[in-house]
């Protein structure tokens, strides 16, 4: 299908797991076969609240033999335009969980990479999803790298009739310079948070980002490592931003921290998507950490 020029806005970036020193070789979640099992109530088909998105208009997520597979239909013009059927991974909200209302699916188009990550809520018995969206160019075009959160409600069935490219690794695109009221050091606001305890954040000599996280480890904190983040601003005319992702990856699990700053520059919010690797039976879970200056 040929994409219109608001096709090329509607987004992409991918995510997962990756090595700890070069993102362009990280390998993201491809459907992982281990716990949790999908939350029921995550199947359908889920339309977008706004109705000025220049991202994604409808996602779809049915079940497949590893969890979900998801498709997404962007914002193209006269009709949007069909992403094609991923396979998705499922976190639930601790390792012992049997099932989980949180995914994650990544599409590979060639000029972009696009990275889905929803969770399912239920207000007042309403079922809500509310999705980040996060846009890697990858063609030189000179966008920028740009991410979004949204809000889906169930919406009347769409066929998802084809399959798509999955990504599978985790470039850096053309990533906007971290907002200078990102770097620095930030503590757990929690002193026993089972997760990121600290975050170290700074530039690179390339001028791109840094993080180093560091674990609920006894008697010391244990550090997961220097890498190199992915950074997002809010359009694609976007020079800076206090979004990012930092994949990690371990020999047990796959870890990829997904970080925004508030508008204050005071408070920055972390969800850690944890995959196990290691067969454990472990379930794959997401958490929540709030920072603030060290």
């Amino acid at each position: 299908m040929k994409r219109t020029p608001r096709a090329v806005f509607a987004a992409f970036i991918i995510t997962a797991a990756a090595a700890a020193a070069q993102l362009p070789f990280s390998v993201p979640a491809l459907a992982s076969p281990v716990p949790p099992a999908p939350n029921p109530a995550l199947s359908g088909t889920w339309a977008n609240t706004n109705p000025a998105t220049r991202s994604v208009v409808d996602i779809v997520i049915g079940g497949s033999k590893s969890g979900i597979q998801v498709d997404g239909f962007g914002a193209c013009s006269p009709s949007p335009c069909q992403w094609g059927n991923v396979p998705g991974t499922v976190f639930g909200a601790n390792v012992s969980s049997a099932t989980g209302s949180s995914f994650e699916a990544n599409w590979n188009f060639g000029f972009a990479r696009t990275v889905l990550l929803g969770t399912l809520t239920e207000t007042k018995r309403v079922p809500t999803l509310t999705v980040q969206e996060f846009t890697t160019f990858t063609d030189s075009s000179g966008r920028a790298n740009y991410a979004v959160t949204e809000t889906f409600v169930r919406a009347k069935p769409i066929a998802a009739t084809r399959n798509g490219t999955a990504a599978a690794s985790y470039p850096l695109g053309d990533s906007v310079a971290p907002a200078p009221s990102l770097l620095g050091t930030w503590i757990n606001t929690s002193p026993a948070s089972p997760g990121i305890r600290k975050v170290i954040i700074g530039r690179n000599p390339a001028g791109t980002l840094s993080v180093s996280a560091f674990g609920a480890c006894t008697p010391t904190l244990c550090a997961w490592g220097k890498i190199t983040g992915i950074t997002f601003g809010t359009s694609i005319s976007s020079v800076s931003g206090r979004t990012f992702l930092a994949p990690y990856q371990f020999g047990f699990a796959s870890k990829l921290a997904d970080g925004t700053l508030n508008p204050a520059g005071t408070a920055l919010t972390v969800q850690t998507y944890t995959e196990f690797t290691d067969h454990s039976g472990r379930s794959n879970y997401v958490s929540t950490d709030t920072f603030t200056r060290g």
